[in-house]
């Protein structure tokens, strides 16, 4: 039982996060507390398209007096939304609508932060975003940070995590060092071990390229970046198995024995998690000091505003948040 409610962001305003979080509250009910910081009126006129009522709030705490309703604290837009089509006013609001989310879980106001998807082309261009997307910038206002890792999960325990993420293909190589890899893998490790209580995860690692490189037939990175980087972290007492060929590494029976398996880029991770449970499969990202959980989809403006938009990954991604952070504060009133 968590004593704080969710604080969820509004998103692209733009984008289908709108719509899912009001089919979310409608099918959550009371379970998993929530409010929304987000435009007021906006959200009820979607809201009453559900028959969901909504309750202008000014206090998170107040969330847990309207359990029935849809809590809204409200950031009104500068522009009247219209579904799919990108307002660069609006699309200007969206990091300070996502650090008033946050400070009500750094203020302990709020127990977490879930996140409605964003559109990184609409924020580069309107504002000034210097971020590759939300991790890095939730983990820039994070004084106590080190490494933030974005890990997908479904409700299978199937776990991937990319070592590089919004990179672009032809700069992967560049990008990937063995001090990335080590410091993905060890965040990565610790966060198995807080927060979902495996007291001693077992990691795959898959290569770069294909066949694992091949002895070197089709690639140095293996041998040169990512086998160093691992034989230093088996010394540390980590239980690691790699670098395996990609193509084979996500097998129903690897899915069974491993924890997690760490990918080199990003596509490489998130296509066969995406594939086998796309609806049910959520971000969560680790090596915060909050927990932050978030659909693993976008923004969708080409369904945004038509009401087809499915909820459930993101009322996955409240129901884990709520669990990661009941877990995190009954572990604090332990010690």
């Amino acid at each position: 039982m968590n004593d704080l409610p969710l604080a969820l962001t509004l998103g692209e305003p733009a984008g289908i996060g709108p719509e899912i979080t009001v089919k979310a509250k409608r099918i959550l009910k009371n379970e998993c507390p929530f409010f929304v910081v987000g435009d007021y009126n906006f959200l009820t006129t979607i809201a009453q398209k559900y028959n969901l009522q909504t309750k202008k709030i000014d206090c998170p705490a107040d969330t847990f007096l309207h359990l029935d309703k849809l809590c809204i604290i409200d950031q009104a837009l500068t522009q009247r939304v219209n579904p799919g089509h990108i307002s660069g006013q609006n699309s200007a609001t969206v990091p300070e609508n996502i650090r008033k989310a946050l400070s009500y879980v750094q203020n302990k106001q709020a127990s977490a932060i879930v996140t409605n998807p964003i559109n990184k082309w609409a924020l580069k261009q309107n504002s000034k975003f210097e971020f590759d997307g939300h991790t890095d910038y939730l983990a820039s206002m994070d004084k106590n940070n080190k490494t933030s890792v974005m890990m997908l999960a479904n409700n299978d325990g199937f776990r991937v995590v990319p070592v590089t993420i919004h990179v672009p293909i032809n700069q992967v190589s560049k990008t990937l060092t063995q001090e990335l890899i080590k410091s993905t893998i060890l965040t990565l490790n610790e966060g198995l071990k807080f927060d979902f209580k495996i007291k001693h995860p077992k990691i795959l690692v898959t290569g770069l390229n294909p066949h694992a490189g091949e002895s070197t037939a089709m690639g140095f990175e293996e041998i040169d970046v990512i086998k160093p980087a691992m034989e230093s972290l088996i010394r540390m007492g980590l239980n690691l198995v790699g670098p395996v060929a990609a193509d084979t590494a996500f097998t129903e029976k690897n899915r069974s024995i491993f924890d997690t398996i760490v990918c080199m880029y990003h596509d490489q991770a998130l296509i066969p998690i995406k594939m086998i449970s796309f609806d049910e499969c959520i971000n969560i990202t680790l090596g915060l000091s909050f927990v932050r959980t978030s659909p693993d989809h976008g923004t969708a403006l080409d369904i945004a505003g038509n009401g087809t938009a499915n909820p459930n990954s993101l009322i996955c991604a409240i129901q884990e948040a709520y669990k990661l952070s009941s877990i995190r504060s009954f572990d604090a009133k332990k010690t």
